[in-house]
């Protein structure tokens, strides 16, 4: 990790990783935590573990309704306070609405991602006036966006649920008797059953799966 300067202002320089750093300290913490919680490697990523992730790490899990503004649908946010616990906000619909676990989970990583990358650098330099929202467009960064970190904290959020060995090895196991190797075209009858497969093991949208996919490399134009 190095710091470079932050164009949008917010703060005089900001934490750059490379993907490959990213990787590592996602899969890291939360395996640690897995081993700690279960004792092995729990896959997919219980949300309850993800949950337990963030309320250590935070001051408080808060559960709130509406949190949309009107523009976005907004679906959680990290309020980070100087010398004290960040405080996570999330929206109450996505744990009543048992059809948006998929979006929950994702929401989740996200956050924690904010609580993993974010918290020294807002204990640096002071938290903003308004917190940022987490909008439905931030939980899966297809390719890097003008606002840093919430790019940073939806590859996070996807690289905690799915983290890169196990993603790795289940794909190696999909095309151990397909004539393919990846990288498979994103338009092909085996990309599209590669998703679902990923999605299925992982417990996550099909769609997340993909931008993991292509994030690592699997998938190709």
């Amino acid at each position: 990790m190095k710091m470079i300067p932050d164009r949008t202002g917010r703060f005089p320089k900001r934490p750059y990783w490379e993907t490959a750093e990213l990787e590592g300290m996602c899969e890291q913490a939360i395996t640690a935590f897995l081993h700690r919680r279960y004792g092995f490697d729990r896959i997919p990523v219980p949300t309850e573990a993800i949950t337990a992730l963030i309320e250590r790490e935070a001051g408080d899990l808060d559960i709130r309704s509406d949190l949309s503004d009107d523009q976005y649908e907004v679906f959680g946010y990290t309020v980070f306070q100087r010398g004290q616990k960040p405080r996570v906000v999330i929206a109450r619909e996505l744990w009543e609405q048992r059809h948006r676990s998929n979006r929950l989970r994702m929401t989740l990583g996200h956050e924690y991602g904010h609580l993993l990358l974010h918290t020294r650098l807002y204990d640096q330099y002071g938290p903003p006036s308004e917190p940022q929202r987490c909008h439905w467009r931030d939980l899966l960064p297809s390719e890097p966006m003008a606002d840093w970190a919430e790019w940073q904290a939806g590859y996070a959020g996807g690289a905690l649920l799915m983290p890169e060995s196990f993603v790795r090895r289940a794909v190696v196991a999909f095309f151990r008797e397909r004539t393919e190797e990846p990288p498979v075209a994103r338009s092909s009858a085996d990309s599209a059953t590669l998703c679902e497969r990923i999605a299925l093991t992982f417990d996550v949208s099909a769609e997340a799966a993909r931008v993991r996919l292509s994030q690592l490399g699997f998938l190709s134009d």
